[in-house]
């Protein structure tokens, strides 16, 4: 069937992180790994046979355990990155506790925030266009950068509300999430056809060269958690690293402006996409005065 599963399917924290033919190859790359990540190894029998390792981190715990004070860092971004950051962090944090609220158990984190990266992704934006436009990049850009531990695309949803209200006050996000049960919360329909092409071109863009290998073992088709079916012959796999960050960041871009664009549209606010947007200092001023 050409099928593989890029996360485990006996514990999706472990994803595909190398494929080799070759059994001495996989274990030269397995005593590679510091001693912090856990391995598993699945064997392939498609074209060729091959394997494939997985991998996790070890030692993960608790959003809820993070430290948050980054009073040092923030003041090291400079005043407007330093404003959005911070308030980024709130909304993080906030959707945390009421994830935690609704599940009834911790949220795990299987790393630390990388705080340094989240003003880069605001530097990576263009602060230019019409509203909808700035809040498609500035959510496509926070995702690019998976500087959180978890919920990034959560996160990316509520700042896309966040900036759109700076602008048009009344403005909120139509529902993005609905209740399946009493314990379990999942994205809407409309919502998660965006969710999971954001998936797909994420690791496209970040595993080009080992899904062309995976292709050329005879693979077609590459499975995320949660049934995310990504198909190897829809992208353009055989480009340098570089490029594929390149052109599958303008894709992504250009999906999360789709996004807010629908968005906009079912909340009868389609005035946003003619509404001219904030710049990155117009933004945090913003924020400066609701403090």
């Amino acid at each position: 069937m050409g099928h593989v599963y890029y996360h485990h399917p006996g514990d999706n924290q472990f994803s595909l992180d190398f494929v080799h033919e070759a059994p001495s190859e996989i274990v030269a790359r397995i005593v590679e790994y510091d001693d912090d990540v856990a391995v598993k190894v699945r064997r392939y029998d498609l074209d060729s046979e091959f394997f494939g390792i997985y991998t996790s981190r070890v030692g993960g715990g608790d959003v809820g355990d993070l430290e948050f004070d980054f009073g040092e860092a923030l003041s090291e971004m400079g005043a407007d990155n330093g404003t959005i950051v911070a308030r980024l962090l709130e909304i993080y944090q906030a959707l945390i506790a009421q994830n935690e609220e609704e599940k009834g158990v911790p949220v795990e984190a299987y790393k630390n925030i990388d705080i340094d990266a989240l003003p880069d992704a605001l530097n990576r934006v263009s602060w230019e266009g019409d509203a909808t436009d700035v809040a498609g990049r500035l959510a496509s850009n926070l995702i690019l950068k998976h500087a959180l531990p978890n919920a990034n695309h959560r996160t990316a949803v509520a700042l896309v509300q966040f900036y759109l209200r700076r602008i048009a006050p009344d403005f909120s996000m139509p529902e993005t999430s609905v209740e399946i049960d009493s314990e379990t919360y999942d994205w809407r329909e409309w919502v998660n056809e965006y969710i999971n092409e954001s998936k797909r071109l994420l690791t496209v863009r970040r595993k080009n060269v080992l899904l062309k290998h995976l292709s050329d073992f005879g693979a077609t088709t590459l499975e995320r958690k949660h049934e995310v079916h990504i198909d190897l012959t829809a992208y353009e796999l055989d480009m340098y690293p570089a490029e594929a960050k390149t052109v599958y960041a303008t894709a992504h871009e250009e999906l999360w402006i789709e996004f807010v664009e629908e968005a906009v549209e079912r909340t009868d606010n389609p005035e946003l996409m003619e509404t001219p947007g904030l710049s990155k200092a117009e933004f945090a001023e913003r924020i400066r005065t609701l403090e």
